[in-house]
């Protein structure tokens, strides 16, 4: 978004990637306060957040509120969906109207934002290109990634189940595998190959050498950011059967129940359609891309009018 934009300044700030009640004690704190450091010294005019964590967005009010600048909020799926970014409410809400606009990536969640007051701009995806470093090493004919946190939205274990049925298809199951469920068996599927958590670089590899892309949540509401990843490489989806998926991938995807049955059946339909799919999703990457223009305009124009 900074790069098509035209903005400068991007920063992550972090201290660690651990997580967990404990450390956010002593994570939030910090951040907030090298947060609030930053914006001191750059005196931006105008400030991009990104929600979760939504205490950011207080931090970035307080910085506004004495250098007159202004802030857009960056707002994922979890800052809707999840109580903790949400308390307390009258905070968040009010923290949204005082925003120039909130991003968003459906409708639904516009819709809050204009029940509160507060300004929405719908943009699910800023299409741009993941360059591949060589090819990654595949297994299978057919080989499919999985696009894995082992969050609890993702139904890991029904994908291992469909896994079993099919043989003849190789899963490149993706994320730290310290962070799996002690119960799970990583070496009980030999078409199933955990890769770990892979750097930047290496992913984008994997997504370029596999024929499908896989990105299964059971929340609803919840924009699937491996499929727009996908989207932007060229390849076939299969991603769950919620609304907001259906519309935006709505070409080249299949769409499945998250059950074990629903999954395989999806897997085959993608194998047995192949070629459909892959030219379909070329074709709609040309679409998403127009619309991303539109977009754009609509936000610089409203950015450049407030600065």
């Amino acid at each position: 978004m900074c790069r098509e934009l035209g903005l400068s300044g991007i920063h992550y700030i972090y201290n660690t990637r651990r997580r967990g009640l404990a450390i956010s004690l002593v994570k939030y704190p910090y951040q907030a306060l090298r947060t609030l450091g930053l914006l001191l010294r750059a005196r931006p005019r105008m400030v991009f957040v990104q929600s979760p964590p939504s205490f950011a967005i207080i931090f970035v009010w307080l910085y506004c509120q004495v250098a007159g600048a202004r802030y857009v909020v960056d707002a994922h799926s979890d800052a809707f969906q999840r109580s903790i970014w949400l308390r307390p409410s009258f905070l968040y809400r009010y923290l949204a109207r005082k925003a120039l606009a909130t991003i968003v990536t459906n409708q639904q969640f516009g819709k809050i934002l204009e029940s509160w007051g507060a300004r929405p701009l719908v943009l699910r995806d800023v299409p741009t290109r993941y360059p591949a470093a060589g090819r990654y090493d595949m297994a299978g004919q057919f080989n499919i990634a999985v696009v894995n946190t082992f969050a609890s939205d993702e139904p890991l274990d029904a994908i291992l189940q469909a896994a079993s049925n099919l043989p003849e298809v190789h899963f490149y199951v993706t994320g730290d595998v310290k962070r799996a469920p002690p119960t799970l068996e990583l070496s009980s599927h030999p078409n199933v190959h955990f890769t770990g958590f892979l750097p930047d670089e290496k992913y984008y590899t994997l997504l370029h050498s596999v024929e499908a892309v896989m990105c299964l949540t059971t929340r609803d509401n919840t924009m699937q950011r491996g499929a727009c990843e996908s989207l932007a490489i060229g390849k076939p989806i299969i991603t769950s059967d919620w609304p907001i998926l259906r519309d935006y991938f709505r070409s080249g995807a299949v769409h499945v129940a998250n059950t074990a049955d629903g999954i395989g059946q999806g897997v085959r339909k993608m194998m047995d359609h192949y070629g459909a799919y892959l030219s379909e999703i070329h074709e709609l990457q040309k679409s998403q891309r127009l619309e991303w223009k539109r977009k754009k305009k609509a936000l610089a124009s409203l950015i450049h009018q407030e600065a």
